[in-house]
């Protein structure tokens, strides 16, 4: 038997914690939505009229920079929730959300999150905590571009993204977009992946996926 509406919400960390009389609330106002490769969701400046939690599948998030280039802020995983902070300040989306692949997602609408919110100062406090740990994430992206060389950028991202067990790191975007959202040209990249094969602290495991055999030799050269 397939979870229900209730039971999907209470697996996303923004609505952690919350009672089940809560989560229905949110429920009956959750839109489910199945969209294609490549749909875009919202654009960058358009009016932000509600917020998405990612059921299936990857979503990419990404700004156009002052001379004109497409610079990745972050890939939207399954199970992450995604464009909240916008609708606290009742203005537009920052970013551009495209689709990677077939995603399913459920949408919040924004009246009915205020309502929502208004009838439950418990769910204003989760998604308040929520966007805390956000501005944290966006935080560490500007020391990332500001502060780390490439090699630092690169190791930082394999041990984030690594599963503990297997050492697997999977670039499900790719190597050019996972290249562009650590501010690295693609051939920087593959020049300093190409490095850290060379000295046995990553190994090619198949198409896309990469696998971690050191990563006390990563740390090292990050250091």
């Amino acid at each position: 038997m397939p979870p229900s509406k209730t039971e999907i919400l209470s697996d996303f960390p923004l609505f952690a914690g919350l009672e089940p009389e809560h989560l229905e609330t949110l429920a009956a106002i959750a839109v489910p939505k199945r969209i294609h490769k490549r749909t875009v969701l919202f654009r960058e400046g358009e009016e932000a009229k509600g917020f998405f939690l990612l059921l299936k599948g990857r979503i990419k998030l990404s700004m156009i920079s002052t001379s004109g280039k497409e610079q990745i802020l972050h890939f939207v995983q399954k199970g992450q929730s995604f464009a909240e902070a916008a609708l606290y300040m009742n203005k537009s989306y920052p970013a551009t959300a495209e689709a990677l692949e077939e995603s399913e997602l459920y949408y919040i609408p924004r009246e009915g999150l205020y309502k929502a919110m208004a009838a439950d100062p418990g769910l204003a406090m989760n998604l308040i905590a929520h966007l805390a740990r956000y501005l944290q994430l966006l935080t560490r992206k500007v020391e990332e571009l500001s502060l780390m060389d490439a090699t630092a950028r690169l190791v930082q991202h394999l041990l984030v993204n690594m599963e503990p067990a297997t050492g697997l790191v999977r670039l499900g975007a790719g190597k050019g977009q996972t290249a562009a959202s650590l501010g690295m040209a693609v051939e920087t990249f593959s020049r300093t992946l190409a490095r850290f094969k060379d000295k046995g602290l990553v190994k090619e495991a198949s198409p896309g996926v990469l696998q971690v055999l050191d990563a006390q030799g990563l740390e090292r050269l990050s250091s």
